[in-house]
């Protein structure tokens, strides 16, 4: 009852409103699991290890695929939620480590370019996600952005690179089938994120009562691509 009743009092920070706003990733990674409790999931609390970093040469990675089935990187492009959900467990199993999904805004400099509210990610939490909600005019499709954080305060970006590839092959072809990892800002240096909700729980309610598949359950369903989502320069 106490904690029905802390959960209903909830309030979330504030969200940024430039990309000076960001703050400490850590710290907004531990509202975003406040925020995910009030919205009736569990999620386990980090217990940060900023000295057991990932290693640089990502030597976790090819076993983590291999593991997942992942034949073919480049269908990762647009396709954020769905593999980051999938690649969680391997790639946790692999580094024998904690690893969350999450879930949140990103921005390029100033520029949010996929940046749900609060009050979006509670909703499709109870409601799922309708197809006139991706189609609604000034939409890019689903409007949230997901990756993996690791407890070493780290995230692992297993598709931002590969869509970006996809949307400008002139300029950054090297970007395809790229997996990044290290700390948030030293992913893409123009990007920042934002956590706002964690686990595969959230994913699992929101994928469930949704009108469109937006998870994947094996290799099969992983490497197929119902939908694109386009974002802007």
């Amino acid at each position: 009852m106490i904690k029905s009743i802390r959960n209903l009092l909830y309030r979330p920070p504030a969200m940024p409103t430039s990309g000076e706003d960001f703050g400490d990733y850590q710290t907004n990674f531990v509202n975003a699991i406040r925020f995910t409790e009030s919205c009736g999931f569990l999620v386990e609390r980090p217990d940060w290890k900023p000295h057991e970093k990932l290693e640089v040469e990502g030597s976790f990675l090819e076993p983590a695929l291999r593991a997942a089935g992942v034949r073919d990187l480049t269908k990762a492009a647009f396709q954020c939620l769905k593999w980051s959900h999938y690649l969680a467990p391997h790639i946790a199993q692999q580094l024998g480590r904690k690893v969350w999904l999450t879930v949140g805004q990103i921005w390029k400099e100033d520029q949010a370019l996929f940046s749900p509210t609060w009050n979006d990610l509670r909703s499709w939490s109870k409601q799922g996600i309708t197809i006139e909600e991706m189609h609604k005019p000034g939409s890019a499709g689903l409007n949230l952005h997901a990756w993996l954080t690791v407890d070493s305060g780290e995230v692992i970006e297993p598709t931002m690179m590969t869509s970006i590839a996809t949307l400008y092959p002139d300029t950054y072809s090297h970007f395809l089938c790229a997996i990044g990892w290290g700390q948030p800002a030293d992913i893409l240096s123009e990007y920042k994120y934002f956590p706002m909700a964690v686990g595969a729980e959230f994913a699992e309610c929101l994928h469930s009562r949704s009108q469109i598949g937006l998870l994947a359950s094996n290799p099969q369903e992983l490497h197929s691509v119902p939908m694109a989502i386009v974002f802007g320069n």
